[in-house]
C-alpha cells in the first residue's frame, strides 16, 4: 500500500476553502509528523478568514486528514521557512529522494 505525507496550505473564509500550496512530506510517518509539530499555530479554528494547514496522509491517492492548524500571516511565513528546511534536510540526507523512489 503506497503511503505518503503532505501539508496542504489554503485560505478558509466564508465561501469555502481555497488551497494554494502542498508541501510533499515524503512516506515517513514519523518525520513527517515531527515536521508538523514544528509548526505554528492553533488548533483551534478561527473565526472569518483564516490560513489554515492540513496534515494529510495520502494512502492510495486518498487523502485523510491527521492534522490542522489555523495561523496568521507570520506564523505562515515562519511555519513555510521550517517545512522548506525540513525538506531540503531530508531531500538532502536522502540524496534528493523525498518520495523515496528509485530511478
Amino acid at each position: 500500500m503506497e503511503t505518503r505525507f503532505t501539508i496542504n496550505i489554503s485560505l478558509q473564509g466564508p465561501a469555502g476553502k481555497i488551497t494554494y500550496g502542498q508541501f510533499s512530506l515524503g512516506r515517513d510517518k514519523k518525520e513527517a509528523s515531527e515536521i508538523f509539530s514544528q509548526l505554528k499555530g492553533s488548533a483551534e479554528d478561527a473565526p472569518g478568514c483564516s490560513l489554515k494547514i492540513e496534515f494529510m496522509e495520502e494512502i492510495m491517492e486518498l487523502p485523510i486528514l491527521i492534522g490542522t492548524k489555523n495561523c496568521n500571516l507570520d506564523e505562515l511565513k515562519e511555519n513555510i521557512a521550517i517545512i522548506s528546511k525540513e525538506i531540503f534536510r531530508i531531500a538532502h540526507l536522502e540524496n534528493g529522494n523525498i518520495d523515496g523512489n528509485t530511478g
